[in-house]
């Protein structure tokens, strides 16, 4: 069982926390899954979090690389950052992501947009480098579902997505 945290709920801007109460789980163990409209699907620690029914409960991503499942995190001056870049939601920042970050940039998109990585309302330069270097780095989720030959998988086909777009051949990369 995992949890889903409905969209009113907000993560403070200064604490980077999100306080949350189970009124209906079971006590026990389980993952706090995140998802946001272009950062990596990324989960607690592995092995889960306790979790009391109708108690308070605070989880802090940020204050280690091991509160997110896998370690799928980076460090952003001193806080465990989410990877932005996945804006089409499939579980990895590849050339595809990079392609529709571009073509926002190119045409000055701004507003609430998947392909904003920055937040700033302004599809630019640096949400295309964010993308970009996620992308080269073949950055992709890992959940407990996910099993090592999932990830080799995930980065052998992100892999050929960038050769075949380096090379001009757009046909072959897959959506």
């Amino acid at each position: 069982m995992r949890l889903s945290i409905p969209k009113k709920t907000r993560i403070d801007s200064v604490t980077f926390n999100a306080p949350f109460v189970f009124k209906n789980a079971p006590s026990g163990t389980y993952y706090i899954q995140i998802i946001h409209r272009n950062a990596l699907e990324t989960w607690s620690k592995n092995g889960g979090e306790s979790v009391t029914n109708g108690i308070l409960t605070n989880y802090d991503f940020t204050n280690s690389q091991s509160n997110a499942y896998g370690g799928n995190t980076i460090l952003t001056g001193s806080k465990w950052c989410l990877f932005s870049g996945d804006v089409n939601s499939d579980g990895s920042v590849d050339i595809t992501d990079v392609v529709s970050i571009y073509n926002d940039a190119v045409n000055f998109s701004s507003g609430y947009l998947a392909t904003d990585l920055t937040g700033d309302e302004t599809v630019d330069v640096t949400d295309l480098l964010i993308g970009y270097n996620n992308s080269t780095n073949f950055v992709s989720k890992v959940t407990p579902e996910t099993s090592p030959a999932d990830i080799i998988m995930q980065k052998e086909r992100s892999g050929v997505k960038m050769k075949a777009y380096k090379e001009g051949n757009s046909s072959v990369v897959p959506k």
